[in-house]
């Protein structure tokens, strides 16, 4: 199961979970049999095993979110300075800058298989990026070469963290929390990918 999935999941169960133990506490403070006191009773005993499970929920999603940044980090680490050490990838990155520099690649398609190539490759990229320059012939080149999101994807992923941090966990388990969870699992599946990298905005169906 992917990091995405498995963050849905337990979001998602999460949520169906405190809208129940929403609508009973709303329930027991209808009844007009009980004291205030009484009311107040009924709904801590429900709220203990109901802070276990908000706590569960917390340190699980907690641990995948910060589990997939590593992940990532790593990957990005691996596909840009770590192919400092591959002497035939450099080689191949020699020969493509070039190729760059002499103005051999003007074909789209060409332009198109590199920029496939080094996509992982920010520091790569950067260079073909600026070996283009701001000619307006290159223009249509340089729009193939995807943006460096490394920076945001780190700050959407952190911002996640936070929410989960503000709506799942123990404390605030009597709110209406419907409209964060449901938030925060609208952002997983439309701006995620399996592995937690952000999906470009002109990606977004």
């Amino acid at each position: 199961m992917s990091k995405k999935r498995e963050l849905l999941t337990i979001i998602e169960d999460y949520k169906v979970k405190q809208e129940a133990f929403k609508n009973k506490i709303t329930e027991i403070s209808k009844i007009e049999e009980l004291t205030s006191i009484g009311i107040e009773k009924r709904i801590n005993e429900l709220a203990a095993p109901f802070e276990v499970i908000a706590q569960n929920a917390h340190n699980r999603a907690i641990q995948i979110l910060d589990s997939g940044i590593e992940t990532l980090e790593k990957k990005w680490r691996d596909n840009s300075t770590g192919k400092l050490k591959d002497s035939n990838y450099q080689i191949g990155l020699a020969n493509t800058i070039k190729m760059i520099e002499t103005r051999a690649i003007n074909n789209k398609e060409d332009f198109k298989n590199i920029v496939e190539v080094y996509k992982d490759d920010y520091n790569a990229l950067a260079t073909i990026k600026n070996l283009l320059g701001t000619d307006k012939d290159k223009l249509e080149l340089y729009t193939l070469i995807p943006k460096d999101n490394r920076e945001y994807n780190k700050k959407a992923l952190n911002d996640l963290r936070n929410n989960i941090e503000s709506y799942i966990n123990p404390f605030n388990i009597k709110d209406s929390l419907t409209m964060n969870l449901e938030s925060m699992i609208n952002f997983i599946n439309t701006r995620l990918k399996d592995d937690l990298s952000i999906i470009p905005w002109e990606e977004v169906q």
